[in-house]
């Protein structure tokens, strides 16, 4: 799967499921036309979300005899999508099953709540939120009875290890993440400003720091990450302390034992972040939704220092200010995570307790 951040939460939602329901029989369907999970030792099935004639006939015929059918919002409601697709998608969901509904692990804007996007998500049994802010909107909208609180799946997502890049040093490498998505104007600044903060962050590492640079990609569809990761190496091809991984062959669990391994992580996408707190790895979010200020609200008690919204970078020196607060605090940001992390994890694992009331 080319996000490996939904692939993170699928995996980490199969995980809880087994965790709960050893002897359950799990049927997982993603993926667009010709893209399907593999390996996922959790689920007992895995299929296309589409048939070859471009129906979803074969998530049909699981939905008509489950007990429980699962499906992830994640942030599909936020940032103005276009939502016809998953809305078609569900209508034909709710047709065919009389199985207890879950809508799971959902970030939205309350002014991204439209009448369609209500009505949609209001048709689900249980809907459960991965931030309080998020959560405290849905208890309001669609009431305390059917609203809940867990954290993202992924981060009680296990770590599969496997080979460093090259370049990586353990103990002294800085992961940078750098996404399209942060340069453009549906949720992001201008390509110029957010290359040039990003570009100063790696400089001031050079001059001022012993750390290596590891530039990380986590989407790969259509070079999404990758694109935006080959535009930043711009310069740094001959520096020897800074490479670019290009991990289309890793997946989510291979990824996270990576970024587990550094020392602190620059990063505009959520699920990288996560990897990283869940790993207790320090982490500056440059941040474009509600997603990332609400989960560092929800492990810090703020999100001041730990996101810095991507649209008021302004000076191209902005990240770099925000960054050396990391290098002068990460002793301190480490032991937040290893105080925080366990009581964290296993709320997100507790969400096996809403499946034992359907």
């Amino acid at each position: 799967m080319y996000n490996r951040g939904s692939e993170a939460v699928i995996r980490g939602v199969a995980f809880i499921c087994r965790f709960w329901h050893p002897e359950a029989r799990i049927v997982i369907s993603n993926g667009n036309y010709g893209e399907v999970l593999k390996d996922i030792s959790d689920a007992d099935v895995i299929l296309p979300k589409y048939d070859a004639s471009g129906t979803i006939s074969y998530l049909l015929d699981e939905v008509r005899n489950a007990d429980v059918v699962l499906v992830t919002g994640a942030d599909n409601y936020d940032y103005g999508y276009d939502n016809t697709h998953m809305i078609h998608v569900n209508n034909e969901i709710f047709k065919n099953t009389k199985a207890r509904t879950i809508l799971y692990d959902c970030s939205l804007l309350p002014e991204h709540l439209m009448t369609s996007e209500f009505e949609d998500i209001n048709r689900f049994s249980v809907i459960t939120a991965r931030e309080k802010r998020t959560a405290n909107l849905f208890k309001e909208k669609f009431g305390m009875e059917k609203s809940y609180y867990y954290p993202d799946p992924a981060f009680v997502l296990p770590i599969e290890k496997c080979s460093l890049p090259y370049g990586f040093e353990f103990g002294n490498t800085i992961g940078i993440n750098i996404s399209n998505l942060i340069m453009g104007k549906r949720v992001g600044n201008s390509e110029e400003i957010v290359l040039a903060n990003y570009r100063n962050v790696i400089n001031y590492i050079l001059r001022e720091t012993t750390f290596n640079v590891l530039i990380i990609q986590h989407v790969m569809n259509n070079g999404f990450d990758l694109e935006a990761a080959r535009k930043l190496y711009i310069g740094f091809e001959g520096e020897t302390r800074v490479s670019i991984m290009e991990s289309e062959l890793l997946n989510s669990m291979q990824i996270k034992y990576i970024i587990s391994k550094l020392r602190l992580l620059l990063t505009a996408r959520t699920h990288a972040s996560i990897a990283a707190y869940s790993t207790n790895v320090p982490t500056l979010v440059v941040g474009y939704s509600v997603k990332s200020i609400g989960i560092a609200e929800d492990i810090f008690g703020e999100s001041e220092p730990y996101v810095i919204n991507v649209r008021k970078l302004n000076d191209d020196l902005d990240l770099t200010k925000k960054f050396k607060y990391f290098l002068d605090n990460e002793q301190s940001i480490k032991k937040h995570l290893i105080k925080k992390m366990p009581v964290y994890k296993k709320k997100a694992l507790d969400f096996g307790e809403v499946l034992d009331e359907c």
